[in-house]
């Protein structure tokens, strides 16, 4: 009898699961304290040849100087090593393969120093006034070790980690645009940000040459 009340009750019933709200991006951007770069000290990987007079990894902080020893000849090189999310592991240039042997070969890098100055904090949030670049500097390298390209989503700053994603508002007019430190500067007393002309476009200053921002740092580094 009361197992026969129990089913007909249950079966009355709905249960109503419901997804949690979605976490805006503004609540994302919050942080309570400085964020920082991922700066293993010590990486197993796999090693390679590339062409040019540049090192590359997936595994690092752009710029870093790196002590890459081969397990394979027992011999290392320190050289600095820039990010490519393309490269699985490190790729170091031609002229080193009668120290470190025949690639494949199995590599320690030992980092010497994370990052292109060895900043590796962030704080959370950055305000001040941003200024933009553009056709001067169209297709040079950055500090980043890619060519700039002025349409591109891109911003320089003295002092963040290289690679650090920002999410970047006008105060005037409340647009916003994400960028990622590429190069350093400004230079100009006053500014705290120079952002690429594209990511200028997208905040509405191109006129104004300069506006008051708010940029929250979305990921310290790469």
């Amino acid at each position: 009898m009361w197992l026969l009340l129990l089913v007909v009750f249950l079966s009355g019933c709905t249960v109503v699961i419901k997804d949690r709200e979605p976490i805006s991006q503004r609540e994302r951007g919050r942080v309570t304290g400085p964020l920082r770069a991922y700066c293993p000290s010590k990486i197993e990987t796999v090693g390679f040849y590339c062409t040019g007079n540049r090192a590359y990894s997936n595994l690092v902080q752009a710029g870093s100087r790196v002590r890459v020893y081969s397990q394979s000849t027992g011999k290392s090189i320190t050289i600095a090593v820039y990010r490519r999310d393309d490269v699985n592991g490190v790729c170091v240039p031609e002229r080193f393969e009668s120290l470190l042997g025949r690639a494949p070969f199995r590599a320690v890098l030992g980092v010497e120093r994370c990052g292109l100055d060895g900043n590796t904090v962030c704080p959370p949030v950055i305000r001040g006034m941003a200024s933009w670049y553009g056709y001067l500097h169209h297709g040079r390298e950055s500090a980043y070790g890619i060519i700039f390209d002025k349409d591109g989503m891109y911003a320089a700053h003295r002092e963040l980690p290289l690679g650090t994603l920002l999410r970047v508002r006008n105060l005037k007019n409340g647009r916003e645009v994400e960028v990622k430190v590429i190069d350093r500067g400004p230079f100009k007393e006053g500014r705290v940000l120079d952002l690429s002309e594209g990511a200028a476009r997208k905040l509405g200053m191109i006129g104004d040459g300069e506006v008051p921002v708010e940029a929250v740092v979305l990921r310290c580094g790469d």
